[in-house]
C-alpha cells in the first residue's frame, strides 16, 4: 500500500492497485516532473514528500528526489483479481441490506476498498499482501479515529504478516477469474471462545506463562464454521462478529457473547481498541515481532536486519 496524494485531480490514490485511467495519467508524468512542481507527493513521507515517475525496464516507479524519501515505489494497475474481489464483498453487502461503497475515502484521508454502512460502519481493505503489520496497523488506526472498523481481508495461499494483528479475514481457495457465486468464498480466520482445564492435553504451554501447566481454566479458540464471506459481510456491520485481543496481542472475530466470556474468564479487557495495541515503535517493521534490543533508529528486528553480522553497528551503542 503506497499512498500518494496526485495533486492534479486532488485525490490520493494507491500505487499498488490504480484504476487504467489513474495508471496512464501517472505513467504519463515520466520525464516531466522536477523538483518543485509539487504534482506527485508521497503521503507516508510529509518532510520529503516529492517524487517523480521514472521507467525501468518497462516498469515503472514512484522516486523521491535525491536527499529525501525512503526508495522507490512501484506503480501497478490495479489487478483483475482484486476487482473481483471488490466487487464479492460490495454485492455481500448489499445483500446484507447495508448500503455499499466502493472506493470511500474517510474523513481522516485514507481510502476504503469497500465500505459498508451498518451499525458498525465497516471498511474492507481487500487483498494487500505487501502491507506490514505496522503499516496495517496505522492504517486502522486512521480509520478508527474517522469512525470506521478496518476488517483487513486476504485470498492469498500465503498469510500475510498483519494477519491477526489487525482484525481480519481469509477465505478458501477458489478461482477469481469471474465473480464467483454467491456464498463459494468460506471465510477463515474467525473464532468462537470456547474453556478447557490448563492440562498437557489442551495447551502446549500454560497461558499465563507459569512454568508447568496450573490446572486452572483457561478460554479456547476454535475455529467458526459454516461461515462464508456474504456472512461475514453482515456479522461485522450489525455487530455480531466483533475482533477480540488475546493476552498475546492476536485479534480474531468472535461472537459478541464470546467476548464477553472471554472477559469474564480471564479477568481482563479484550474488546478492540487500535490505539491500545499500535505499539510499533517496539515491533519490527517488516515482521512485526517484538525488537527486544531497542537502539535509536532501529526499527526492524535481528532476522530481517542482521545488524549483529555487520562489521560495525549502524546504530549507537
Amino acid at each position: 500500500m503506497t499512498r500518494v496524494r496526485f495533486v492534479p485531480g486532488d485525490r490520493e490514490v494507491d500505487l499498488d492497485r490504480l484504476s487504467a485511467s489513474d495508471y496512464a495519467a501517472i505513467t504519463a508524468l515520466r520525464g516531466t516532473v522536477r523538483r518543485g512542481d509539487r504534482v506527485l507527493l508521497c503521503v507516508d513521507q510529509p518532510d520529503h514528500d516529492e517524487m517523480f515517475v521514472r521507467e525501468v525496464g518497462g516498469r515503472y516507479f514512484a522516486s523521491h528526489f535525491a536527499g529525501g524519501g525512503h526508495g522507490a515505489h512501484e506503480i501497478r494497475p490495479e489487478p483483475d483479481e482484486h476487482k473481483r474481489q471488490r466487487e464479492y464483498w460490495q454485492r455481500a453487502g448489499d445483500d446484507a441490506e447495508f448500503r455499499s461503497d466502493s472506493s470511500l475515502r474517510t474523513s481522516a484521508g485514507n481510502l476504503l476498498d469497500i465500505a459498508i454502512h451498518g451499525p458498525t460502519r465497516t471498511g474492507v481493505a481487500v487483498s494487500r499482501p505487501r502491507v506490514t503489520a505496522a503499516a496495517a496497523r496505522r492504517s486502522t488506526g486512521r480509520s478508527h479515529r474517522a469512525g470506521w472498523l478496518s476488517l483487513w481481508f486476504t485470498a492469498a495461499d500465503r498469510d500475510p504478516r498483519w494477519l491477526h494483528r489487525v482484525p481480519s479475514v481469509g477465505c478458501n481457495h477458489i478461482a477469481w477469474d469471474d465473480l464467483p457465486p454467491r456464498g463459494s468464498a468460506v471465510a477463515t480466520g474467525l473464532r468462537k471462545v470456547g474453556v478447557a482445564r490448563c492440562t498437557v492435553h489442551d495447551f502446549p504451554v500454560c497461558p499465563e506463562g507459569n512454568r508447568n501447566h496450573c490446572g486452572k481454566e483457561h478460554p479456547t479458540l476454535v475455529p467458526w464454521p459454516g461461515v462464508t464471506l456474504d456472512h461475514v459481510a453482515y456479522l461485522v456491520p450489525s455487530g455480531r462478529a466483533v475482533p477480540l485481543v488475546t493476552v498475546k496481542d492476536r485479534i480474531f472475530l468472535v461472537p459478541p457473547e464470546g467476548l464477553g466470556f472471554y472477559e469474564s474468564v480471564t479477568g481482563r479487557p479484550a474488546r478492540y481498541l487500535p490505539e491500545k495495541v499500535s505499539h510499533s515503535a517496539l515491533r519490527c517493521v517488516e515482521c512485526d515481532t517484538a525488537l527486544h534490543w531497542i537502539r535509536p533508529g532501529r526499527v526492524r528486528c535481528e532476522r530481517c536486519f542482521p545488524i549483529m553480522r555487520l562489521a560495525t553497528s549502524p546504530y549507537p551503542l
